[in-house]
């Protein structure tokens, strides 16, 4: 079966549009159209394998860098979004508390030393990467994202601990640059943690063919984290 074919089956099954699609691989509508233009017509590009184990396996929360585009995505205001990002900087804590509990090293220090790292809290998860956390809201109609704020790690009397401030930095350029260098690798890291979850279920299934699958795309998406600079991510 070409990629052509898997991923028009795909948009089939999962009930995606292109935009659907662009959104989640992370490319223009007008690549998506050359992905399921015929093989034999001089505009087809293959879909990358990349982009097909994302889509079928690990689309996970949309990264917004600012809170107005946190905005958009939830269908809510800016302002709604950092009220909602000042009681998720309250869960971050609690999930650092929890990592700390199971880990001999702080995870902070994981962290400054440049481990990008997931923490789970219940359903929630957080990403951070040095100078960033990425924190999980989500809208009055279930729509989720991840937002990006500044995160500084300060030496405290016994443990590190994390000061985060949610702002927009619109208007800073190299701001923008270093917040788009971030959210490429937390949303790598997102799909991580994603394709972990439905490893970690086909193995209780007893899936084996499942769990090679899955192991597939993640070194194929493992293989992208590396590209950016940061290394592969860590799941606490």
């Amino acid at each position: 079966m070409s990629n052509r074919v898997r991923l028009a089956s795909l948009m089939q099954r999962l009930a995606l549009t292109k935009a659907d699609v662009a959104r989640i691989a992370r490319a223009s509508e007008a690549t998506v159209d050359s992905w399921l233009k015929p093989e034999t017509s001089k505009s087809h590009r293959a879909c990358p394998e990349v982009a097909l184990a994302v889509i079928e396996n690990a689309a996970g929360d949309p990264v917004c860098a600012f809170a107005s585009e946190a905005a958009d995505v939830l269908g809510i205001t800016a302002a709604r979004v950092k009220a909602l990002a000042v009681d998720a900087q309250v869960g971050l804590g609690a999930a650092l508390w929890a990592a700390r509990r199971n880990d001999v090293v702080h995870p902070l220090v994981r962290v400054k030393a440049g481990d990008p790292l997931t923490l789970e809290l219940g359903a929630l998860s957080y990403l951070l990467l040095p100078g960033w956390a990425f924190l999980p809201l989500q809208g009055r109609d279930g729509r989720r994202c991840k937002l990006a704020v500044r995160a500084t790690i300060e030496d405290g009397v016994e443990d590190p601990w994390l000061s985060t401030e949610a702002h927009d930095w619109a208007d800073e350029a190299e701001a923008r640059r270093e917040a788009s260098e971030a959210v490429a690798v937390a949303e790598r890291m997102e799909e991580v943690r994603i394709l972990g979850r439905r490893r970690v279920e086909a193995l209780d299934a007893g899936d084996e063919a499942e769990v090679r699958r899955i192991d597939k795309a993640l070194d194929l998406v493992g293989r992208t984290v590396d590209r950016v600079g940061l290394g592969g991510p860590d799941a606490v």
